[in-house]
């Protein structure tokens, strides 16, 4: 295979493909360029590609890694690596060595990396880029780097049987061997013990005495209280309480659903049920402890889960990557695609037994971008009726009924609407219009994007500047707008969002019918922002109680008046005129230079 180079310029990557895409294969291959179990290496025997099996060459690159720097490491790389290093005292004018190397470190600073190589017959070696080669000592280098490169840590068995585990047979392994040769279940029970802060010999010394034996029954209760709390924030499906029980030197452990109030042994619990305990202590402890710092190369993540147990798995994940870790993970599943995160997607395509991974959210092969239609929603033939559209992405459900209505009575009139050759296509909420812009984009369609003009609006807006219009400009194969609601449909508000379409007495008037209140526009504040949903929202919790605005409640209520509109003189007071402003700048921004 030849992957081409692979950016991976976030904490969190996904690798998108089908069964034997080839999405092992390179992890197997990323691994080894620096393992955390040092003596893994390749084996030419197994891994040169089939197809070249008469040319096996010892001695050929398998795998090569670019590592970006900070400045701090920049600087203590040259300092402990150049050709040349700086005495301490700088000279009378102050431009001697000390003033070079600072402008030297400066200069470094907006390019330096560090490559990482690998052949089937050497260990792994690092580099500084060629045209800087002459400044550094090239065995210097690969020292530093090989004490402070992040390690890859590939993970591709996560359950654990939950069974029961002598607690002084894993004393004994734990002392005698390494930690990445412990078995999987060995590491997870150490994990767990570590995280209640259990000390093992401690634990067994205790059972040697009647006081020894009642001082550990309330620590087992207060590890147990600390790992309930803690999977809780992992697990959001139902509460959980875990038991630890030690009877002599045999440790169960028990998982209790406070719906039911009956402890089960760990083993009887389903396959991903166990694998989301293993993953989630496993990871989130090892990213403290064992694991800090390090790559983690985690394939199939999450495909014992159900959806929601995969929705709680991409936040460990993000958990992972607030602490510092980077995760890179292969999938063939829907569900464990962000759709709030296009960035971190990278399409891994086969062609003729080769393997080729693409930034973005596009390929031309449909298997792996049945994922990603599954993700956006797409099912059956929609894919291929959008490409054929003018589509402009709507934040929400809500958006496009909203429009459509809205459209319909102007047109019966006359006035402004619509254009027919314009499709809507729902998101799901505007931080995941970038995931879908960029998918209409790579396809080739005529589209663009409504966003409301608010905070979540402008972050949407930004990402797309980034992730799709900066690629669309290089490769000039679509054309995509962006539009903000406010300005486009004149709203003299500094915030916007669909309902304001709407005036705001019409809008409190359904709050105050969705939620049985009796809100006066003169108990909305006039600080913060001018959305009417946003002061609404202000008033429901702090005189009402409430958590938040369920716009799905006010929806109900807009819905059920919609009935009742046949013209324009049914709508709202200047409903009309914001409609028509929108909708004629939305059909100029897809007439022009069609």
């Amino acid at each position: 295979m030849d992957s081409g180079w692979i950016d991976i310029n976030n904490n969190i990557t996904a690798f998108v493909g089908q069964n034997e895409a080839g999405k092992s294969n390179l992890f197997e291959a990323l691994y080894r360029i620096n393992p955390f179990a040092p003596e893994e290496a390749y084996n030419i025997d197994e891994d040169w590609p089939v197809d070249d099996w008469g040319n096996k060459d010892p001695s050929a690159l398998v795998c090569e890694a670019r590592f970006a720097l900070d400045n701090d490491e920049i600087e203590e790389l040259y300092k402990s690596a150049a050709l040349q290093p700086s005495s301490s005292e700088p000279s009378p004018d102050g431009q001697g060595e000390v003033g070079e190397q600072d402008a030297k470190i400066r200069e470094l600073a907006s390019e330096l990396t560090l490559i990482g190589s690998r052949s089937y017959n050497a260990g792994p070696t690092f580099a500084v880029p060629a045209k800087h080669s002459s400044d550094f000592d090239a065995a210097k280098v690969d020292a530093w780097a090989k004490e402070h490169a992040p390690r890859f840590v590939l993970i591709q068995d996560y359950g654990m049987s939950g069974a029961r585990i002598e607690l002084n047979q894993l004393a004994e392994r734990s002392k005698n061997v390494p930690w990445h040769q412990l078995s999987n279940e060995e590491q997870t029970i150490k994990i767990v013990l570590d995280l209640a802060k259990v000390n093992i010999d401690e634990f067994l010394a205790k059972g040697g005495t009647p006081e020894g034996r009642t001082i550990r029954s309330f620590d087992k209760r207060a590890a147990s209280s600390y790992l309930s709390k803690q999977f809780r924030e992992l697990w959001t499906q139902k509460k959980v309480n875990f038991h630890i029980e030690i009877d002599g030197t045999t440790l169960n452990i028990f998982a209790e659903d406070d719906a039911v109030g009956m402890p089960v042994r760990l083993h009887r619990r389903s396959s991903g049920f166990r694998w989301h305990v293993s993953f989630a202590w496993k990871f989130t402890h090892a990213s403290r402890g064992q694991y800090r710092g390090c790559i983690l190369l985690l394939e199939e993540p999450g495909i014992h889960l159900h959806y929601s147990g995969q929705r709680d798995l991409l936040e460990v994940f993000q958990r992972l990557a607030d602490s510092k870790n980077t995760v890179l993970y292969t999938t063939h599943l829907a569900s464990m695609v962000d759709p709030a995160y296009p960035e971190r997607v990278r399409i891994v395509e086969s062609k003729g037994n080769h393997t080729t991974v693409k930034n973005g959210v596009v390929s031309s092969q449909s298997a792996p971008m049945a994922v990603i239609e599954l993700a956006l929603g797409l099912t059956g033939d929609m894919s291929g009726l959008l490409g054929t559209r003018q589509t402009l992405i709507v934040e929400g459900g809500d958006d496009a009924l909203i429009l459509h209505k809205l459209s319909g009575i102007l047109r019966d009139e006359g006035k402004a609407h619509l254009s027919d050759s314009i499709y809507l296509w729902p998101a799901r909420g505007a931080p995941k219009t970038p995931m879908y812009a960029a998918f209409a984009v790579g396809q080739g369609w005529d589209s663009g994007v409504l966003l409301d003009t608010d905070s979540e609006g402008h972050a949407a807006k930004k990402k797309i500047e980034e992730l799709v219009l900066k690629e669309l400009a290089k490769e000039k194969k679509a054309r995509f707008r962006v539009i903000m609601l406010g300005k486009a449909a004149g709203i003299r508000k500094t915030d916007a969002a669909i309902e304001d379409l709407f005036d705001d007495e019409f809008y409190l008037d359904c709050v105050n019918a969705a939620f049985g209140v009796a809100i006066k526009m003169q108990d909305l504040p006039v600080d913060g922002s001018d959305m009417i949903s946003k002061r609404v929202e202000s008033i429901l919790v702090q005189r009402y109680g409430h958590k938040e605005l369920d716009k799905r409640r006010v929806m109900a209520e807009i819905l059920r008046r919609f009935d009742g509109w046949r013209s324009v003189a049914d709508l709202p007071s200047g409903t009309s005129g914001k409609a028509e402003k929108l909708f004629k700048i939305i059909n100029d921004a897809f007439s022009a230079n069609a």
